[in-house]
């Protein structure tokens, strides 16, 4: 055998018993069976690569543990720091048991500050993506990393029950029942996620003009069926946005169709209160004051705010 066979044949071998011992390394010395197919997968790619499978691998890994090279495409996720952060009501009993999410993002440890986010993303999280869209200014480019994927993970699942559920409502008649249910229970979907404001403005725009059709589609076919629940949804979006003569527009058409509700009053005395318009606020005032609908804290404080 010549001696490039010889030196060919060593490689062959060196780079069988590298394979095999990743191999054995992952699954016996370190256990980790969760992983056995990706392990597999590699020692294979190893094993028909000779020499490149391996280079490759050891080049992903120092490249992944040392060196950021490039941005990650976070595009769709707003970063402002002007951004709205809603402020939803907290579950204690959940609380009470995991890291707050600004308590994870401040953990100065960079390993437990990633496995605090990681234990928070995998906790129940439907009323907090306001608040984990903070940790996308972390200094940590990982525990980002882990926020924008999460984001972008929940946002790709909303717009695409969106799309199906509005297609399934294009298919429907309106005035059938099946269908108001329909339409009521995707405005409830719309507004849990957009009352978070974790979409950029301009998507932010859209879904709530969306929401905005679909009230409107009950409310031309089917206004019984438009519920308290929907007006304070769209309305309170609408407002988010500084849209006041849609807000205006809805807060009538609210106040015409449940005249003996508390919420009515208040959603058109924010509206006012907001755009500073004293003689409309006080006109509400006086119709609440004729009315018999019974006032509360909230509502009393904020007129006495705008009569000083």
């Amino acid at each position: 055998m010549t001696r490039a066979g010889i030196i060919f044949l060593c490689l062959i071998i060196l780079n069988t018993a590298a394979s095999v011992g990743y191999l054995i390394w992952w699954l016996i010395f370190k256990r980790d069976t969760d992983n056995r197919n990706q392990y597999v997968m590699h020692a294979t790619i190893m094993l028909l690569c000779p020499i490149v499978g391996i280079m490759y691998f050891l080049f992903s890994f120092i490249k992944y543990r040392f060196i950021k090279i490039g941005n990650r495409d976070l595009s769709d996720v707003e970063f402002s720091k002007k951004r709205h952060i809603a402020r939803v009501k907290a579950d204690e009993a959940r609380e009470r048991n995991i890291v707050s999410i600004e308590e994870a993002i401040l953990v100065s440890d960079k390993e437990k500050k990633r496995a605090n986010m990681l234990n928070v993303l995998l906790g129940e999280t439907d009323e907090s993506y306001a608040a984990i869209a903070l940790a996308l200014d972390s200094d940590d480019s990982e525990v980002a990393h882990y926020a924008a994927s999460f984001l972008q993970s929940k946002m790709d699942v909303f717009r695409e029950n969106v799309r199906k559920t509005k297609y399934m409502i294009e298919e429907l008649d309106i005035e059938d029942e099946e269908c108001q249910k329909l339409v009521l229970k995707l405005i409830k979907y719309m507004n849990h996620m957009l009352r978070q404001n974790v979409f950029t403005k301009i998507e932010q725009i859209d879904y709530v003009a969306q929401m905005e059709q679909l009230c409107e589609m009950l409310f031309q076919n089917a206004r019984s069926s438009l519920t308290e629940e929907c007006y304070e949804a769209l309305i309170g979006r609408v407002m988010e946005l500084k849209e006041y003569e849609k807000s205006e527009l809805w807060g009538n058409r609210f106040f015409e169709q449940y005249p003996r509700l508390l919420n009515p009053y208040k959603v058109r005395l924010k509206l006012y209160f907001e755009t500073g318009n004293k003689e409309k606020f006080f006109e509400v005032f006086s119709q609440l004051k004729e009315s018999s609908v019974a006032v509360d804290n909230k509502t009393l404080e904020l007129i006495r705010m705008i009569q000083q």
